[in-house]
């Protein structure tokens, strides 16, 4: 048998040009690494995020390499295009929190009221709207917290997924939280 030769294809001189267009391309926004990590690291303020959005940033310059125009600063480009697709992420994200937050507004009382009478009942759901009151007047940091811990049951573990914080910054927030709650029912 004889030996199976393989035999390139030339490219015409528009794929080839295309070709080369990209990875020069592609090579001048690797040499912007550097540049992009740092914008990233300080909209982020996390290694790991950082890393992300900044290839995620290369990669969607590279696919929309078409639409940037040589004579504009690529840094500037690149660094309006990360961080639009940060605000984007982050968007995304208070959505979801947003809507944690709407089903426990929207929820019933954790307890059953089966065995209490009308008029405990009456001073229940009158304590429970007042302390959804003080929840929803609770900062922003205090008030994710307090709704994921007590409402929807998350760990300690979830939440800091969740929220992409540290466990233990979880706990003290929850503590503060719970504090500043009781400092502000203690008061009605």
């Amino acid at each position: 048998m004889g030996s199976i030769q393989k035999r390139e294809v030339p490219m015409s001189g528009e794929e080839t040009s295309k070709k080369s267009m990209t990875d020069e391309f592609l090579e001048r926004l690797q040499q912007h690494r550097r540049y992009l990590y740092h914008i990233a690291y300080r909209l982020t303020g996390n290694t790991e995020d950082a890393k992300d959005l900044m290839q995620e940033t290369i990669w969607q310059a590279h696919r929309k390499s078409n639409r940037y125009v040589y004579e504009k600063s690529l840094k500037a480009w690149l660094r309006t295009m990360m961080t639009n697709r940060f605000r984007d992420q982050k968007r995304k994200k208070s959505l979801k929190l947003v809507a944690l937050e709407d089903a426990f507004i929207q929820s019933e009382p954790p307890h059953s009221t089966d065995m209490l009478s009308v008029e405990e009942q009456v001073e229940q759901r009158l304590m429970l709207e007042q302390v959804k009151e003080e929840i929803q007047d609770l900062p922003d940091i205090y008030r994710r917290v307090v709704v994921l811990r007590h409402f929807h049951g998350y760990s300690y573990t979830e939440i800091s997924e969740a929220l992409e914080i540290p466990e233990g910054t979880v706990k003290t927030q929850l503590f503060r939280a719970r504090k500043m709650l009781k400092e502000r029912l203690s008061k009605k």
